[in-house]
């Protein structure tokens, strides 16, 4: 996927500042809608688990580490994968404990089946088709038999197409920084399938009340 290092460094304060409350630069007067969003997704996201409990989680692009802060508050042995080293350095400071490794989501450096379940939110929509297909593969091969993919993109709507793909007349705190592709329920769904990978049940969730805004992703290792 390149080297999204700058990327992500630069937005990781403006990133972790959505799960906080106070105000944040990015967004400017978006803020606080914008936290809702990202604070709604993460609560639909977690009620979609089972009990964490004593089991293997590893979140693939962990960002600044709220969904781990949660899932270790749950009793999970949690990992934090990403490729930007101020994104872990926040994730540390957020989550207090878990393991964290710097990676890229595309060359994993993660044992064979040592996971129950794995987290990628946030994450596939910054990866092409063929990087996202590598990424599943080395899921199936992470998760243990009987464990649990959970995964999220952002559809395709005008908004978000002027969003990222016309960033020259879009405003700062609205334009989505790197290269971004919302992605089709369907194409991904393939992908899954052509893994290995059993895809058991997909959620969509709206923006606006009226747009799609993405999708969640469940999908076992059989």
């Amino acid at each position: 996927m390149g080297d999204p290092r700058p990327l992500f460094d630069d937005e990781a304060r403006k990133w972790d500042g959505l799960y906080r409350d106070s105000p944040g630069a990015r967004w400017g007067l978006l803020q606080g809608y914008a936290q809702r969003r990202v604070r709604g997704r993460m609560a639909l996201c977690l009620s979609l688990l089972p009990d964490v409990a004593g089991l293997d989680v590893i979140e693939i692009g962990c960002g600044p580490g709220h969904y781990g802060g949660r899932l270790i508050g749950e009793g999970a042995r949690w990992t934090g994968v990403d490729l930007s080293s101020r994104m872990l350095s926040i994730c540390r400071a957020t989550t207090g404990s878990g393991r964290l490794v710097r990676a890229d989501a595309v060359r994993l450096p993660l044992r064979a089946a040592s996971c129950d379940i794995m987290l990628c939110i946030g994450l596939l929509s910054y990866l092409s088709r063929a990087e996202i297909a590598d990424l599943l593969e080395d899921a199936r091969s992470i998760i243990r038999p009987g464990g649990l993919l959970l995964a999220q993109t952002v559809r395709f709507d005008p908004i978000t197409w002027v969003r990222c793909r016309l960033p020259r007349a879009v405003p700062r705190p609205v334009r989505i920084p790197g290269p971004f592709h919302p992605r089709n329920p369907r194409t991904i769904a393939r992908l899954i399938a052509a893994s290995g990978l059993r895809l058991e049940r997909t959620v969509p969730y709206r923006k606006f009340l009226v747009y799609p805004a993405g999708t969640i992703y469940l999908a076992r290792r059989e």
